[in-house]
C-alpha cells in the first residue's frame, strides 16, 4: 500500500510541476482566434455520476461523489497544418487544462471548485513577400508581422444537492481573460543603382501597432441530473451571462532604421461599448447495458451577433456532437489488473465560431482512452489519444491534423461498484 501511496504522490507532483513550468497559451486550432469552448475532454459527461466524469462541466453529477474529490489534467498537442497550396507547418504544445475539487458534506450537499480554458490562442503570421505600398512617392514596399496571443479562463464555484434519483447544481462563473494583437510594419524603399544595374536599399523603417485587451465576464447558470428507473441517465446544463468588462489599451510607434530610437506616436486605453458573452447550454443521455456504457452530449453556445471585445470578426453559432461507449469490466476483488481498467472510445463533430476562407470550419476528432485505478486510495489515472481534423484545405483553404495526449489524475471515493470489492 504504500508504494501505491508513493507512486500517487509522485504523479501528482510531476503534473503539478510540470503545469507550473511549461504551461503556455495554445492554439488549439490555427484556423481561428483560438477556440471558443476547445476539445478539452473529448468524451460525453453530462448525464455520467462516476468518479471518473469528476471532469466534466455537469457540476450536478458531483452530488454522488462520497468523498473529498480532485482532478488534475494536462495535454501535449502535435499540430500538422497545411493549406491549399500545400505549404506546411508543425508544431507542438503541452497545456495544462483543468482542474476541479469537489467537497461532499451533510446529505449529499457539496460544494466545488472548477477551473479551465475556454479561449486560447498564439498564432504568429507573416507576409511571405514585400508588397508595393500603393500611390507611394517611392519606390516603396512593406512585409508584416502579426502575433496574437492570450486566453480566457473559466472559474466557477459550484452548489448542488443530491436526491433519490435526481441531483441539482447552482454556479457562478467568472471568465477571466488578456489578448495580445502585436502588428509589426517594415517599410523598405529601393532606388536604381546605374553603375551595378540592380535595386538597392535607400531607408528601412519599423511601424509597430499593439493592442492588450482586458476582459471579464461573469455568468450563472445550473444543471441537472435524472436516473430513470429504465436505466437511462438524463442530464442537462445551462449558463447565462449576467455582466461583462473588456478595456483595451492600444499603442503606436516607429523604431529608426538601427533600432536606436524608439518614437511612441500614441497611447490610448478605454473601456469597449456593450461587450458580450454568449447563453450557453447543454443536454446527454447515457444508458447502462450490461458492461456498457452508451452515450452521446450535445452544447451549444450562441455566438451569433456578439461582440465579444476582442477584435470585429464575425461570430456564429457554436455546436458540439458527441458519441461515446465505455466498457467497465470490473467485477470480483481478486479479477485481473486489466479486468479492473475501464476502456472509453468517443467521436467528436464540433462547429466552430469562426469562418476561415468564407467557409465554416469543422472539427472531427476520434478519442480512444484506458483507465487505470489505484483501488484503495481510490485514485485512478486515465489516458487519452486524440486524432482531430479542424478545417479542410480543400473547402476552407487550410486544415490542422491534432495528434493529442492527454493525462488525467482523478482521486475520488466514488465507484460504479461498492466500494469494499476494491479495497484490496
Amino acid at each position: 500500500m504504500e508504494l501505491k501511496k508513493m507512486i500517487k504522490n509522485t504523479l501528482m507532483l510531476t503534473l503539478i510541476s510540470i503545469s507550473c513550468l511549461f504551461s503556455d497559451t495554445s492554439s488549439f486550432s490555427s484556423l481561428s482566434l483560438g477556440d471558443i469552448e476547445p476539445t478539452l475532454n473529448n468524451s460525453t459527461g453530462f448525464a455520467f455520476a462516476d468518479s471518473l466524469i469528476l471532469k466534466n462541466h455537469n457540476f450536478a453529477s458531483w452530488a454522488y461523489l462520497s468523498n473529498t474529490s480532485f482532478s488534475l489534467s494536462a495535454s501535449y498537442y502535435a499540430h500538422s497544418t497545411e493549406n491549399a497550396e500545400g505549404v506546411k507547418s508543425e508544431y507542438d504544445r503541452f497545456t495544462f487544462e483543468d482542474i476541479s475539487f469537489a467537497l461532499p458534506f451533510g446529505n449529499r450537499h457539496f460544494f466545488g471548485f472548477s477551473y479551465y480554458p475556454v479561449s486560447v490562442t498564439d498564432i504568429t503570421s507573416v507576409s511571405e513577400s514585400e508588397v508595393t505600398v500603393p500611390e507611394s512617392f517611392e519606390n516603396t514596399s512593406v512585409m508584416t508581422l502579426e502575433n496574437k496571443k492570450g486566453s480566457i479562463s473559466n472559474i466557477s464555484l459550484v452548489y448542488g444537492k443530491g436526491f433519490n434519483s435526481f441531483s441539482a447544481a447552482l454556479h457562478a462563473s467568472f471568465k477571466l481573460g488578456n489578448y495580445d494583437d502585436v502588428r509589426k510594419y517594415k517599410y523598405t524603399t529601393y532606388v536604381w543603382n546605374s553603375v551595378d544595374s540592380v535595386w538597392i536599399t535607400d531607408w528601412e523603417k519599423y511601424f509597430e501597432s499593439s493592442e492588450k485587451t482586458q476582459l471579464f465576464h461573469f455568468a450563472a447558470g445550473g444543471g441537472f441530473l435524472y436516473s430513470s428507473p429504465l436505466g437511462l441517465r438524463i442530464g442537462g446544463q445551462f449558463s447565462v451571462p449576467l455582466y461583462s468588462y473588456v478595456n483595451k489599451i492600444t499603442g503606436f510607434e516607429r523604431t529608426t532604421s538601427y533600432g536606436t530610437l524608439v518614437e511612441e506616436f500614441s497611447l490610448n486605453e478605454y473601456e469597449v461599448n456593450n461587450p458580450e458573452w454568449p447563453a450557453e447550454f447543454g443536454i446527454g443521455f447515457a444508458y447502462n447495458y450490461s458492461k456498457f456504457v452508451f452515450s452521446y452530449d450535445y452544447s451549444a453556445k450562441q455566438f451569433s451577433g456578439l461582440d465579444l471585445g476582442i477584435d470585429k470578426i464575425a461570430l456564429s453559432n457554436y455546436s458540439r456532437n458527441i458519441f461515446g461507449v465505455s466498457y467497465d469490466p470490473r467485477h470480483r476483488k481478486y479479477d485481473p489488473y486489466y479486468k479492473r481498467m475501464v476502456y472509453s472510445a468517443y467521436f467528436t463533430a464540433e462547429k466552430r465560431p469562426y469562418e476561415y476562407g468564407g467557409e465554416a470550419i469543422y472539427d472531427y476528432s476520434g478519442t480512444f482512452g484506458v483507465n487505470f485505478p489505484f483501488n484503495r486510495d481510490k485514485t485512478n489515472i486515465e489516458i487519452k489519444f486524440s486524432l482531430t481534423q479542424s478545417g479542410s484545405a480543400e473547402d476552407n483553404g487550410l486544415e490542422d491534423k491534432i495528434f493529442k495526449l492527454q493525462f488525467n489524475l482523478i482521486s475520488s471515493d466514488s465507484w460504479r461498484l461498492k466500494k469494499e470489492k476494491y479495497d484490496d
